[in-house]
This record gives C-alpha cells, sequence and structure tokens, in this order.
C-alpha cells in the first residue's frame, strides 16, 4: 500500500524519481561576493505560459480507486535577495479512507527568478505516515553553487538551474515541436544532472475538467528509482496552447497504471 502511494504522489508532483540519473557535481566553496566572471541573467524564454493566481487541482487514481489529492498553484510573487520571484507550490494528500492504512500531507515550494526562470529557493515538506522530513535549498545561480540548509551541505550546481517542480513550469514556457526533445539541467538534494524531456506526439484527452488537445511528453527515468525503473514509464499531457497546462499524469510501473487527472483549473 506504501508502494502504490508514493507512486501515485510522486507521479502528481513530477519528484526526482522520474528523471534521468544524475551525476555528481565537484563541490566547491566559492564566496558569496565572488561572482563568476561574465555572469548575466538569462532574458528567455518569455513567459506567457502561467501567473500569479493559477491554481490545478488534480486527483490520482490507481485502477479506478481515488487514492489522493494534489494541488498546484503560483501562490504570491516574493524578494528572494533582491530578486523577484513566483512562489509555486504544490501539496499531495492520501484519501481519508487510505489515511488508514498510510496517511500523507506532502508540501514542495519552489521561487522562480520572474527574469529568469530559474530556481532561487526550493522547498520539500514530507509528513508520511506521520513521520516528517523537510530539506531546503538556496541557490547562488551567480556563482553557481548551492546549499542545503538542513545539513549544511554545499556544492555547484549548473547556470540556470531548475530544481524538479520548476522544471514542470519552464518546460511550459518552451516552444515544444513533437519529436524534438527539450534538456535542460536539474537538481534534487545535492546532485544536479542533464534532464531530458522526449516530445512524442499530439492527441485528445479526457479529465474531469474536460477534453483537451494536448502535447505527449515523456521525462527520462533514472535507472536507480526502485519500482520506477526503466520497466517504468511516465507520461504527462500538456494542453496544446500558449498556456501547456498539465492536464493528465500516467505512470506505468511494477504495480500497475496511477493517474493524476485534472479535475479543476484556474488560469488568470
Amino acid at each position: 500500500m506504501k508502494k502504490i502511494f508514493l507512486c501515485a504522489l510522486v507521479c502528481a508532483l513530477l519528484s526526482p524519481v522520474v528523471f534521468c540519473e544524475p551525476v555528481p557535481l565537484e563541490f566547491a566553496a566559492v564566496p558569496k561576493d565572488a561572482p563568476k566572471p561574465g555572469f548575466i541573467w538569462r532574458h528567455e524564454p518569455v513567459n506567457s505560459a502561467f501567473e500569479l493566481g493559477e491554481d490545478l487541482k488534480f486527483e490520482i487514481d490507481w485502477k479506478f480507486v481515488t487514492v489522493g489529492y494534489a494541488d498546484m498553484s503560483v501562490e504570491s510573487v516574493q524578494d528572494i535577495d533582491g530578486r523577484k520571484a513566483y512562489h509555486i507550490a504544490t501539496s499531495a494528500n492520501s484519501s481519508s479512507f487510505f489515511d488508514n492504512f498510510y496517511k500523507v500531507r506532502d508540501r514542495n515550494e519552489s521561487w522562480i527568478d520572474m527574469e529568469s526562470l530559474c530556481t532561487l529557493k526550493y522547498l520539500s515538506v514530507n509528513d508520511e505516515n506521520n513521520k516528517k522530513r523537510n530539506e531546503t535549498i538556496l541557490f547562488d545561480q551567480v556563482n553557481h553553487t548551492f546549499d542545503i540548509v538542513e545539513s549544511s551541505k554545499t556544492g555547484t550546481i549548473p547556470p540556470w538551474v531548475q530544481d524538479v517542480l520548476s522544471a514542470m513550469f519552464y518546460l511550459r514556457t518552451k516552444d515544444i515541436i513533437v519529436g524534438r526533445d527539450v534538456i535542460l539541467d536539474a537538481h534534487s538534494g545535492d546532485l544536479s544532472w542533464p534532464l531530458k524531456i522526449k516530445i512524442l506526439n499530439r492527441e485528445k484527452v479526457t479529465v474531469p475538467a474536460g477534453e483537451f488537445d494536448c502535447f505527449v511528453v515523456e521525462p527520462e527515468l533514472r535507472e536507480d528509482a526502485g519500482i520506477f525503473q526503466q520497466k517504468g514509464k511516465l507520461l504527462v499531457w500538456l494542453t496544446a496552447d500558449s498556456k501547456k497546462v498539465p492536464v493528465l499524469l500516467r505512470s506505468k510501473i511494477v504495480v500497475g497504471s496511477v493517474e493524476a487527472r485534472l479535475t479543476e483549473m484556474k488560469l488568470k
């Protein structure tokens, strides 16, 4: 039962286990007052996909049973070290019935630079079966370093790296063409790696929120992801318009197929 829940909630939130194999970067202590030579903030792509006030709600189903619910929203605009940032949050909760077996109350938050759309800060709050674990990562994009607050671990990052939540929003701002892969640098914990997203095809899909014409995309799976090994697959349906809203996430895994389906959508 625990594995079913984790599969479903990961599917809804695009957590790190669905991505390709991470490659550790060499750690380096770089003073914050010594910016990298020639650094400039990225000015593209222009964001016409999402804005303050967007709110997406999902139900998470396994074998025709609703096992949980998820929410993804652009909650506010905040200041992070003098930079304006979108504050984006996702939450995932097990349904009341399945709380009796394995209770999940997870929340992930990302602060995305409004100009360059790279990550400035990331917070993960995992509350599963009454066991809590928090992780806060601060990204110094100017000096290409990260700092994990809880462990004081630091290291290097590629320019304009994305956390695993902001990667979804950054993808939405890109021009998507069937057959043309999108590759970006992603980061989770103390690892960064190149994330490859395949743009498979275009098709119509029906979810509780309605019928949508969508691009079907596939983030590469990691080789060491337990039940999300290469025998599994994650597919995401993004609306084929300027918003590229995720309306369906489907994961084919060892224990079956899990879906996160859009039920409500509020766009600004």
